[in-house]
């Protein structure tokens, strides 16, 4: 029965073993050589006891053979034993375990059955657990593409919201520096209504009018129309400052008078330090260098550059002001600096500085070191992002105690303007 099963699986076993040889092996093979030494002994005794010398040294031969063969059915037996140890542990899961084959006899063609089921088993488990892993990490992707998309939402309200505090610290700024000239629109207004009452009122006298005190009347009057014309251009002047963050009225890209721009928004940064530090004065050192010319800038951008870098500037001249007090002598130097294709532009302040630190961490996100309540530490980060927007750079340099300087470098005409 046992060879027509050996017969039947002999197509299906690569290894050339069948699911009984190994045990039939052993178990055979041990009782015939126990039998077969057994009668040796007996026969050995036998002819010892009658003294039959050639039966002596045949049967004490045959029985050296039959021990060696015994030895050899002793090792089968164990590393059969050892061999079904190893399936034990494979089926328990133990991967790791291995025995070494030995020999070409059906125990080795086991360890070779074993070995490469060993294998194939861990090649198994390694694409399940490549897949499991790929399922996560596609999981996790999704996770993180969300989280990042969140996190963009996130920020760009935060900086719609940093640019509205921006326009409404400027908007209040531009109202107190409105304030004056528009009373002075209104104060001349007043007089030259007056003046023009008299005049009527001189006019619609009986006789001849005296014409001396009409002319005088009338010069008035011109003054007081000039100076409405001056203060208007001066209130035309900041609303035009203004406008410049409005992005109907720009279009992207566009050649800019950078030295006004500059002018502009130095005023309007300094005012809107002015609303919230009433005391605060500074010494303001304009050194533009009349050659600049047009520079081809998105001008509400630059206009946010320039204000963000002024009032930073103000601001740590007002703290350093209030740690020295009177014995210190605020100062802002705004420069430029024309080049064959590029623009400098400069704004130092003599306020608190900044230590290396602070240096490194500056353009992140988020970081100030002020608290007055009306920064989110995003000023210097959107001057970072406009700058390399506009394929320039920014270079600081400062020392805790002395100054800060920020050095902003632009090419004339940036590449992706076309």
């Amino acid at each position: 029965m046992a060879n027509v099963l050996n017969e039947s699986n002999a197509g299906n076993d690569p290894f050339g073993m069948s699911r009984f040889s190994i045990r039939r092996y052993s178990v055979q093979h041990f009782l015939l050589i126990s039998l077969t030494n057994g009668l040796l002994v007996s026969l050995v005794a036998v002819a010892y006891s009658h003294g039959y010398v050639p039966l002596i040294a045949l049967s004490a031969a045959t029985l050296a053979v039959v021990l060696v063969k015994t030895a050899l059915v002793i090792w089968v037996g164990i590393r059969t034993i050892a061999v079904e140890a190893w399936i034990r542990r494979l089926g328990m899961g133990d991967l790791e375990y291995r025995i070494e084959p030995r020999g070409n006899d059906e125990v080795a063609k086991a360890c070779q059955a074993l070995e490469a089921l060993r294998q194939n088993s861990i090649r198994a488990m390694q694409l399940d657990l490549v897949s499991q892993l790929s399922a996560e990490l596609q999981e996790r992707n999704g996770e993180l593409e969300q989280a990042l998309a969140d996190l963009r939402e996130s920020q760009d309200r935060i900086i719609s919201q940093q640019k509205l505090a921006e326009l409404g610290e400027l908007a209040s700024g531009v109202a107190h520096e409105m304030r004056n000239p528009l009373q002075f629109v209104r104060n001349f207004t007043s007089l030259s209504r007056e003046l023009a009452a008299e005049l009527l009122e001189l006019l619609e006298q009986p006789g001849e009018t005296d014409r001396q005190q009409a002319e005088g009347l009338i010069k008035d009057l011109a003054g007081n129309l000039e100076r409405v014309e001056h203060h208007s251009g001066r209130l035309n002047s900041i609303a035009s400052a203004m406008m410049i963050y409005d992005r109907r009225t720009g279009g992207g890209f566009q050649p800019v008078e950078l030295n006004r721009l500059i002018v502009e928004q130095t005023n309007l940064g300094c005012q809107a330090i002015r609303v919230h530090e009433p005391g605060f004065s500074t010494e303001v050192s304009m050194e533009l260098d009349p050659a600049l010319g047009e520079t081809v800038v998105v001008p509400e951008d630059m206009a946010r550059v320039i204000s963000n870098l002024v009032m930073n500037a103000c601001e740590a001249m007002v703290e350093r002001l209030r740690v020295e007090g009177d014995g210190y002598q605020p100062r802002l130097t705004v420069a430029t600096k024309n080049s064959e294709n590029a623009v400098t532009m400069m704004v130092r302040d003599n306020g608190m500085g900044m230590n290396r630190d602070m240096m490194a961490r500056m353009f992140n996100p988020f970081v100030t070191t002020r608290n007055t309540g009306r920064n989110m530490g995003l000023g210097l980060s959107l001057v970072w992002d406009v700058v390399r927007e506009h394929g320039g750079s920014v270079e600081p340099q400062s020392e805790p105690g002395r100054y800060t300087e920020m050095k902003v470098l632009l090419p004339k005409r940036p590449t992706d303007t076309g």
